[in-house]
């Protein structure tokens, strides 16, 4: 993506967004959102996208320039690469505020299922995306004021989500894009060091190793790793011994943390 070249206000593929949104039938009056995809098929989602969720939440959270941003009514949508909504973060109030609108995980931020937005935008041209209210098609977004973006995994060079920053009410278009591409670059260097990491060693690891290092992190002791996951002391230490070599580590605290590091597994154990 060239940063120097984004989709604003009065740019002409705006005008051709909205001209598909007609043709398309989409309906500019509908009050909620009514495109969404089923339980399993977001949980799946949700599942393949772990390891972007989580780092998105950690960073936002831990940053309190970040939380403020949240407590003044910014919120951030992460979409996968189709444009389904996978995470929303948001404070109290608006949550509430999106109940009303069912505007939630799993729900379609595509054209064809809700006409011109940022998302969208910024799906079809791989490019930055600002949006005013009513630059969208639909009335649902004509208060929303919204920055969206591609986050590339620059070591397969395949773009792997869409993440927007908006404000309801109150435009803060330019702020939105700094504050948006500051958080890209940081998803953007983790996802790409996981992904060349994972290139390396991905299939020497399997479904035991990592349910292994998972139980570790939050047990501390083998004991309660070979209950847990159903295996013998031997095979336990088998496990251990190959992961030891792969991460060039002689103890569980140094597998734990190349595991951590690498991205197979979060500081609480969650599998990534």
């Amino acid at each position: 993506m060239n940063d120097d070249m984004f989709i604003k206000r009065g740019n002409g593929k705006l005008t051709v967004s909205y001209g598909e949104s007609l043709l398309l039938n989409i309906n500019p009056d509908k009050n909620s959102f009514d495109r969404t995809i089923d339980d399993d098929a977001l949980l799946k989602k949700k599942r393949e996208n772990n390891f972007l969720i989580l780092l998105l939440n950690n960073f936002v959270n831990q940053c309190y320039r970040y939380r403020i941003l949240i407590e003044e009514g910014y919120f951030f949508i992460l979409c996968d690469k189709d444009g389904y909504v996978i995470e929303i973060i948001a404070n109290d109030q608006l949550n509430e505020d999106f109940k009303k609108l069912q505007f939630k995980e799993g729900i379609s931020l595509r054209l064809e299922d809700s006409g011109t937005n940022a998302v969208n935008i910024a799906m079809e041209y791989k490019s930055l995306a600002q949006l005013y209210g009513k630059d969208h098609y639909c009335d649902l977004f004509k208060n929303w004021y919204c920055t969206a973006m591609p986050i590339t995994d620059h070591y397969s060079k395949e773009i792997v989500a869409y993440l927007d920053i908006s404000r309801i009410k109150i435009p803060s278009i330019k702020e939105q894009s700094i504050t948006l591409k500051n958080i890209a670059i940081y998803l953007e260097k983790c996802i790409s060091y996981r992904s060349e990491n994972m290139s390396f060693i991905g299939g020497e690891i399997d479904d035991t190793d990592k349910l292994i290092l998972s139980s570790l992190v939050r047990n501390g002791v083998r004991k309660a790793v070979m209950d847990e996951v159903g295996i013998s002391d031997r095979a336990l230490r088998n496990h251990l011994n190959k992961l030891g070599i792969l991460f060039d580590a002689d103890n569980d605290i140094k597998i734990i943390m190349a595991a951590i590091n690498i991205g197979i597994i979060d500081t609480h154990g969650n599998i990534l």
